[in-house]
C-alpha cells in the first residue's frame, strides 16, 4: 500500500508567475505475518483459513516494513498499530505493556531510500474468548503510518485461529498396514506330522 503523495502546493505571484513548496514525502508499508511451526516459518502477506492456523493463547510475529520512496528524508513518521479483536501486544517496539490492543511508536529519521524493519509479537486470546460453535476464527491485524504533513498509508495482515469445538467429528485416524518382520521357521514339530503320512497310505492299502 503506497502512501498519499501530497501535490505542490503552489502560490501565484504578482506580475506573473508563481512560486512553489514542493512536498516529496513518500513512502511505503507492508505488514507481513510469520507462518506458524517449530522454530518459525517464513513472512507472508495473509493467513487465509487454506493455511496453517495458530491455535488459542499462541504467539504470533508479525513484521512491518516501511520504506522511504521519496526525494527526501522523512521525519517524526508516527506508526500506529492496532491489533485485532481476538490479538494482544506482547513484545516489541515502542512502550505499550503486554496486553495492549495499539502501539504507537515515532521513526525520528527515514532517509531517501532507506528501509526499516521491526518485529511484533502478539498472542491470540485464550479459548474461551473465541465463538463456541465456530471452529476457525480469522482476524486481521492493521498498521498506519502518518508523517507530519499528513501523508499516510496503511496496511493489513490476517492470520486463522483454530481451536476444539465439541461435538465436532474428528479426523479419522489411519494406521499404517503391518509388516512382517520375520517368517515363522520350521523346526522339529513338523517331522511328526511327516510321519503320519506312509501310515495314511497303510491304512488305505489295507
Amino acid at each position: 500500500v503506497k502512501a498519499n503523495a501530497n501535490v505542490s502546493n503552489c502560490q501565484i505571484v504578482y506580475g506573473g508567475g508563481e512560486v512553489c513548496t514542493p512536498k516529496q514525502v513518500k513512502f511505503t508499508i507492508n505488514k507481513l505475518v510469520q507462518k506458524p511451526g517449530k522454530g518459525g516459518g517464513e513472512f507472508v502477506e495473509n493467513l487465509t483459513i487454506a493455511d496453517p492456523r495458530f491455535s488459542p493463547n499462541q504467539n504470533v510475529n508479525f513484521k512491518i516494513v516501511i520504506e522511504n520512496t521519496g526525494g527526501i528524508d522523512i521525519t517524526n513518521l508516527n506508526v500506529a498499530d492496532n491489533f485485532g479483536e481476538f490479538l494482544s501486544f506482547v513484545a516489541g517496539v515502542g512502550s505499550a505493556k503486554a496486553g495492549a490492543k495499539q502501539i504507537n511508536f515515532v521513526i525520528g529519521t527515514l532517509a531517501k531510500g532507506q528501509k526499516a524493519e521491526f518485529v511484533i509479537t502478539a498472542k491470540t486470546a485464550e479459548e474461551g474468548k473465541f465463538p463456541l460453535n465456530q471452529a476457525v476464527t480469522c482476524t486481521v491485524n492493521n498498521v498506519k503510518a502518518t508523517s507530519p504533513d499528513g501523508a499516510t498509508a496503511e496496511d493489513n495482515s490476517q492470520v486463522c485461529v483454530e481451536k476444539n469445538v465439541l461435538g465436532a467429528v474428528p479426523t479419522p485416524q489411519i494406521f499404517e498396514k503391518p509388516t512382517v518382520k520375520e517368517i515363522p521357521a520350521t523346526g522339529p514339530e513338523l517331522m511328526g506330522l511327516a510321519a503320519l503320512v506312509p501310515m495314511g497310505a497303510a491304512g488305505i492299502y489295507l
